[in-house]
């Protein structure tokens, strides 16, 4: 920060620089500018902090739902348990495999043999 020597050299030297009628001019115009720009400052943050707030709000009202979801996984885990077991084992007939790629390949191969067989056009 400006020491008080400091400050009256600057004003000292706008005075020999800018004369006794512009000093006047250019400080009140700086005044001026100063408030425009707090008062710029002042939207923007207050802009900023219903932003802010809004964000939040809406963190909030996500966490409710998510609670209850929680709650109701927990729930329902809680009650497999005390089913015994894990619920989740499968009990019907063992799956079989599927085709697998030479089997495919025959297939492709069968079929393009019998539409060379029935000639192009049918």
């Amino acid at each position: 920060m400006l020491q008080g020597g400091e400050i009256i050299i600057i004003l000292l030297l706008a005075l020999v620089l800018l004369g006794p009628k512009r000093l006047p001019e250019l400080a009140k115009q700086l005044g001026e500018w100063t408030a425009e720009l707090r008062s710029a400052a002042r939207d923007i943050r207050r802009g900023l902090e219903a932003e802010v707030a809004d964000i939040k709000q809406a963190g909030e009202d996500l966490k409710a739902p998510l609670d209850e979801i929680k709650k109701s996984s927990e729930e329902l885990r809680k009650e497999i348990d005390e089913a015994g077991g894990s619920g989740l084992d499968w009990k019907g007939p063992k799956p079989v495999s599927g085709p697998t790629p030479a089997d495919a390949m025959a297939d492709l191969e069968e079929i393009e043999k019998k539409a060379a067989e029935e000639g192009p056009g049918q």
